[in-house]
């Protein structure tokens, strides 16, 4: 009967072994003829089915498998718990930005010192974003972003103890490399659970969560003092860590490893389990649990030895233009991005006076249609258009803030439009930016390398993002005035604009060898199968 019942297309025993009625029971002997291994239970728990066992290159991709689950809860809950990352992001880099200038007049700082803490942030999320690839492939996305969690609720509680400033930026420093270290593991496992035309719209959710944690300190600004001249700063530092204490407990509790983490890793049993989980969240039966095995290559060695050969594949020939295009598109978008947001909170109290810290909550609120934007062009229009009408825009908006800012007084209603008009296009169009290069640096890279090229785009642009306060202050030092940071910003996104058609256009993730991946260089007019 078992025989019958075979799938066509597959061999069958041999005519002269006949199988006994009762040959599917664990008791046949391994070398007997009737008892070789042609059961195998491929569906899910609750139904046995026993099917010929496949040769591995008839099994369909892990990738294959988590496209035909489709979209649904169990992507989305992966959003709350692990892109939260996003959300403590935005809290903690908005809460010391704003802070600095109550530190300054109780401390008495001079501008670099209140430059430095800033920085120094920056500076620990740099190291965090650069080492977390390493740490991610080695111990896994789930326990970097655990960690992350925990990291910066400990040292947001431990910094509103500080009595000087060194103590303060060290403190701030550990803050910003825990924050860095989560942050390539989200988007690793963000890639490798969604499917392909969901991936810009996961993209948009998670970092949406940047928007809130933002939300959420302005509030407690405007509880606090409204125009932002006398904060009371050690308790805004402890109430501000309170999400990552959340976040890490839930993390904790809920949060899945990526399936392709596992299964790169052999851990089979487990990734199945992950996948049927999804296929149970999403109410869909998955293609099949008997994928084919993503193949690593020398997984042995320290864990230096597997960052090393994760950077020569980002560094290959392959990769190695990609890499400096896409490094170079995140250096300008955080230096524009975060450089704002440090400047806002100390601009800001001198051009909208006595209503600062409600128009630092209006500017978090506009970059809500930033990241519908994001989602549109993301779906809508190739990565390489997204980006392009992102610059432009970007552009254009710095240049209305300068002529608001420094126009001539006759004509006071149209300066205070072009004000407001760059201050919100300044708030909102970097987001398309961080949901199209964000997801780019995830996708044009092999599993492997996958966090590593991740974490070094991240890296990169934090590296734009702990120097752009001090250039701010630089800038304000030496010219008296904040409009030449202003038109560098501007600079940097024209410049960007002629890098962007180097740049391939990624359709879909696979789990291939990375072996020959150094062999030849990639075109950008390629469309790229990403490994």
């Amino acid at each position: 009967r078992a025989l019958a019942q075979r799938p066509s297309g597959i061999e069958t025993c041999r005519p002269s072994v006949r199988a006994p009625p009762r040959s599917l029971g664990p008791r046949r002997r391994p070398g007997h003829p009737a008892g070789r291994a042609w059961h195998e239970r491929t569906s899910m728990k609750s139904k046995e089915t026993f099917s010929p066992k496949e040769p591995d290159e008839h099994k369909p991709e892990l990738q294959d498998v988590i496209e035909s689950i489709g979209m649904g809860p169990a992507q989305i809950f992966w959003a709350l718990l692990g892109g939260g990352i996003w959300l403590a992001d935005g809290a903690e880099l908005l809460l010391v930005s704003s802070v600095t200038r109550s530190l300054q007049k109780e401390w008495q700082l001079s501008s670099f010192m209140k430059g430095a803490i800033v920085s120094a942030v920056y500076v620990g999320i740099f190291l965090g974003n650069a080492s977390s690839g390493g740490c991610s492939q080695r111990f896994g996305r789930r326990e970097m972003i655990v960690l992350s969690y925990s990291g910066i609720f400990l040292c947001g509680v431990l910094s509103s103890a500080s009595k000087a400033a060194v103590a303060l930026m060290g403190i701030r420093f550990f803050g910003g490399f825990f924050i860095g270290i989560g942050q390539p593991a989200w988007l690793s496992i963000s890639a490798e659970i969604t499917p392909a035309y969901w991936r810009i719209a996961m993209a948009a959710a998670s970092q949406s969560l940047f928007v809130v944690g933002e939300m959420y300190i302005s509030f407690l600004l405007m509880m606090d003092d409204l125009n932002m001249q006398s904060l009371h700063w050690r308790l805004l530092l402890r109430v501000g860590a309170l999400p990552s204490l959340v976040m890490a407990m839930l993390s904790m509790a809920y949060l899945n490893e990526s399936p392709v983490f596992l299964a790169l890793k052999g851990r089979t049993r487990e990734a199945c389990r992950v996948v049927e989980s999804m296929g149970r969240q999403n109410q869909s039966t998955p293609l099949s649990l008997d994928f084919k095995k993503p193949v690593s290559h020398r997984t042995d060695g320290s864990l230096l030895q597997q960052m090393s050969r994760q950077m020569a594949v980002v560094f290959s020939p392959r990769f190695l233009g990609v890499s400096l295009v896409i490094m170079s598109v995140c250096f300008t978008l955080n230096m524009v991005y975060f450089g704002c947001l440090f400047a806002f909170p100390q601009v800001l109290p001198t051009l909208m006076h006595g209503q600062a810290a409600s128009e630092l909550l209006v500017g978090a609120l506009w970059e809500l249609p930033g990241l519908a934007m994001g989602l549109l062009l993301g779906i809508s229009a190739t990565r390489r258009t997204a980006l392009k009408f992102y610059l432009t825009g970007l552009t254009c908006a710095i240049l209305c803030f300068v002529v608001g800012a420094h126009g001539h007084p006759e004509h006071e209603r149209l300066m205070k439009a072009l004000l407001f008009i760059g201050y919100y296009g300044i708030k909102c169009l970097p987001n398309i930016g961080f949901i199209v290069a964000y997801q780019m640096s995830a996708e044009i890279y092999p599993t492997e390398a996958r966090s590593m090229g991740a974490g070094l785009a991240l890296a990169c642009g934090r590296l734009a993002a702990m120097s752009s306060p001090l250039i701010f202050e630089c800038c304000l030092e030496l010219t008296g005035t904040y409009l030449a940071f202003f038109l560098m910003m501007a600079a940097l996104c024209v410049s960007n604009l002629y890098m962007i058609d180097f740049l391939p256009e990624p359709t879909r993730l696979e789990h291939d060898d990375v072996q020959d991946l150094q062999d030849a260089p990639l075109k950008s007019s390629d469309r790229v199968q990403v490994v």
